[in-house]
């Protein structure tokens, strides 16, 4: 009869301790689930990474900063101007660009944080390899993109505070979301070899 309590502490130490591991445990799955990239970007990753290994390959960009800019710009190949352009980048038009084009709303930031609504044309492109390659001519082509190709080979944090002080886009947020994409999807395991 005195080893009844001692046997009923036992127990209830075992079943507290079986307890906090079966938590730890199922806490630790519901993290790793939250770091698993959703099936768009997954998919978008696997048909798009040897074209952002290519341009990374000759033009020196950082993989993570094709796939971030092509992954914002495009909503992982799911935007308008996606499907109906093949344009990944959002480049738009300018003067002595001669190929096709495409026109529709977009949103422009003036000032700090005000947004606008502005009819505008991009570059339309026959196949999506063309947009990516053209993303690459753009960058290496324009003067003020020129001082990225002094940065780190995977500096992608200067590259997205580079993109944005150069002014690729006018989202005054735009180096803090590539980052956040780069960080949130992983992006950074696709570095150069």
């Amino acid at each position: 009869m005195p080893n009844q309590p001692l046997k009923r502490i036992q127990f209830y130490t075992t079943l507290a301790l079986a307890l906090v591991l079966l938590c730890a445990y199922w806490s630790d799955r519901r993290l790793e689930q939250k770091k698993e990239r959703p099936w768009q970007v997954r998919a978008y990753i696997d048909n798009y990474l040897y074209l952002a290994k290519e341009i990374r390959q000759y033009d020196k960009i950082p993989i993570p900063i094709t796939l971030a800019v092509a992954g914002l710009e495009s909503q992982w190949g799911r935007s308008e101007l996606a499907r109906q352009a093949n344009n990944h980048f959002g480049i738009k038009v300018k003067p002595g660009w001669q190929g096709h084009e495409y026109c529709k709303s977009t949103q422009e930031y003036q000032g700090s944080q005000q947004a606008v609504n502005i009819w505008a044309c991009f570059r339309k492109y026959p196949l999506i390899r063309r947009s990516y390659q053209d993303f690459a001519r753009f960058l290496d082509e324009e003067e003020r993109y020129q001082h990225l190709k002094k940065l780190e080979a995977d500096d992608y944090v200067g590259w997205a505070e580079g993109l944005q002080n150069a002014g690729y886009a006018t989202d005054p947020n735009y180096a803090q979301k590539l980052r956040g994409l780069i960080w949130k999807y992983r992006l950074s395991e696709f570095k150069a070899k």
